[in-house]
């Protein structure tokens, strides 16, 4: 088969990375993975019924699998990095904290750059009535978020 054969398959692949692979669209993996799990029991048993379609069909069954593993890859790296600046949030907070007695009325006064965090990993912080409130958006789950708790010195799930 030529590579033309493979277009649909291929244009198929390019629509789901442009919507599974940015930060914060890990909730559409499941979607996707709902539509792929038929389709490829399917070819699968479809391999073992027509000897003659097993190399295409095989081909196929390997792109989307590649797929598959680039959006996990991708979505695990934006999971474990919003974390890791989150992390390093709460330390500086914690930080400013034990150097003045008080906690910073935004994350550029503990020392960091706020609109980066905010545009890039979506962490946001505010200071209401005297308590920090540090968060950002889980990347798997829609509608869920991590909120640091000061006091307990721990990430909590579903703060929304």
């Amino acid at each position: 088969m030529t590579p033309a054969a493979y277009a649909k398959t291929l244009v198929l692949v390019a629509i789901v990375l442009f919507v599974t692979l940015p930060i914060g669209s890990g909730m559409w993996v499941g979607p996707v993975l709902l539509f792929f799990m038929p389709w490829a029991l399917y070819n699968l048993v479809r391999l073992g019924m027509k000897p003659a379609e097993r190399r295409p069909r095989v081909i196929r069954l390997g792109i989307w699998i590649v797929t598959l593993v680039l959006i996990g890859a991708t979505q695990a790296h934006w999971e474990n990095a919003s974390r890791e600046q989150a992390n390093a949030a709460a330390a500086a907070i914690l930080a400013h904290k034990a150097r003045t007695g008080a906690y910073p009325a935004s994350l550029d006064e503990a020392g960091l750059t706020e609109q980066p965090l905010r545009d890039e990993w979506r962490l946001r912080y505010r200071l209401r009535e005297g308590k920090p409130e540090l968060s950002y958006p889980a990347s798997l789950m829609p509608l869920t978020a991590y909120e640091y708790d000061f006091e307990a010195r721990k990430w909590k799930t579903d703060a929304y």
